[in-house]
């Protein structure tokens, strides 16, 4: 059966595109990660891929395509390590979209919850249904009150944002951060970040699709460290997104990904950043 209709150049298709970037990004890179759920996803969508289809050999899409995956193995590596002293955690997917992270660290003793917007929890329901230890909630992040009060984290919390704080306002991002911290003060929270740089450049278009046309006052950071350093006692490190998890070379990437890699995380500013709450 056909899973809801996703119309070209709509806020429903920027569901689509990082689902097809994952299960590209398996193809090209499957010593990097391997996501079989994007491609069992895609195959029941009502959603015309032919002309990313076009698109899939150009040099763009590669890069893109290794943006996605090295971001889901940064955060299964931060992952996979909070789970090694919390194998029963509750593991909280922050924006989830249709992404599948938690679901390919599952140790078989963790709890899963996807948070998204109703719209989105709607899609992902009839597409991916939560099966035994998962969990959709539809609810704002923004609104604490709404979603927190669900989670079990009596046997520890790992919460990720990958791809959604830059969609916030820099006040809301802390806001958000500070309420988690007062919600789960044992949590570990992980999220990608850009600089002001990357800001302007790599989401300019994404966010236009959204309906959102001035990137001015959207949460982006120079360095998280410094930048991010919101509460007393809160414990922040990053590391470089695209160079910092994987050994690009060993994993078989051509040189020209790997040089664009490293003057991403350079020039752009793009971290993974990892606050122990």
């Amino acid at each position: 059966m056909a899973g809801p209709r996703i119309e070209k150049d709509t806020v429903q298709e920027t569901l689509v595109v990082p689902l097809y970037g994952r299960m590209l990004g398996s193809e090209l890179f499957p010593s990097i990660l391997q996501d079989p759920h994007a491609r069992a996803t895609l195959s029941r969508l009502d959603f015309d891929t032919s002309r990313l289809d076009r698109k899939r050999g150009s040099l763009a899409w590669k890069f893109g395509s290794l943006e996605g995956i090295l971001r889901s193995r940064d955060i299964l590596t931060e992952m996979g390590s909070y789970l090694k002293s919390h194998p029963q955690a509750a593991v909280v997917n922050m924006g989830c979209g249709l992404d599948s992270t938690p679901l390919l660290a599952d140790n078989g003793s963790m709890r899963i919850y996807n948070i998204d917007r109703p719209d989105v929890i709607e899609a992902r329901d009839s597409l991916m249904p939560p099966m035994g230890r998962e969990r959709n909630l539809a609810a704002d992040l923004r609104d604490t009150s709404a979603w927190i009060p669900e989670i079990d984290a009596t046997r520890g919390v790992f919460l990720f944002a990958a791809g959604v704080f830059m969609y916030f306002q820099a006040d809301e991002v802390k806001d958000l951060v500070i309420g988690l911290r007062r919600a789960f003060p044992q949590g570990v929270l992980v999220f990608d970040t850009l600089g002001a740089v990357g800001m302007r450049t790599l989401m300019k278009g994404t966010l236009r699709t959204m309906g959102i046309k001035d990137v001015r006052g959207r949460f982006s950071c120079e360095r998280p460290e410094r930048d991010c350093a919101w509460a007393d006692g809160l414990r922040v490190s990053s590391r470089p997104y695209l160079t910092g998890y994987v050994d690009l070379r060993s994993a078989g990437v051509q040189p020209i990904l790997r040089t664009a890699a490293r003057l991403f995380d350079s020039v752009m500013k793009m971290r993974v950043v990892r606050m122990e709450l």
